[in-house]
């Protein structure tokens, strides 16, 4: 996997503005990778395998990452429609409420 940011990272400079945490994890990793690398702390074989768990750990904070999103924004539209329905208690409005908790978006 290769990253916008990871010749940057394999310089060791600031971290960039604006990377989500998974992006800093791994931004974080790969510096210290680089730099372990640099100083002779690891064989090339070592590094190859240390770099391929930094990137399989980012695709499962990625992910995370998404999921959690997604839950916080379905709550969002949930708590909408109930209280859509709560202030005009119409089938149109259950509709909706009913519609959301399916996970189809109508808000």
């Amino acid at each position: 996997m290769i990253f916008l940011w990871e010749n940057k990272a394999k310089r060791c400079e600031p971290m960039p503005d604006g990377l989500k945490q998974s992006e800093q994890l791994a931004y974080q990793s790969i510096a210290l990778l680089a730099t372990r690398y640099r100083l002779g702390g690891l064989s090339d074989e070592q590094a190859i395998k240390e770099r391929k768990k930094i990137d399989q750990r980012y695709l499962v904070d990625a992910a995370n990452e998404g999921y959690i999103q997604w839950t916080v924004d379905l709550r969002k539209r949930i708590e909408i429609a109930q209280s859509n329905y709560r202030r005009e208690r119409t089938v149109e409005a259950a509709d909706v409420l009913s519609d959301v908790l399916d996970g189809f978006v109508r808000i």
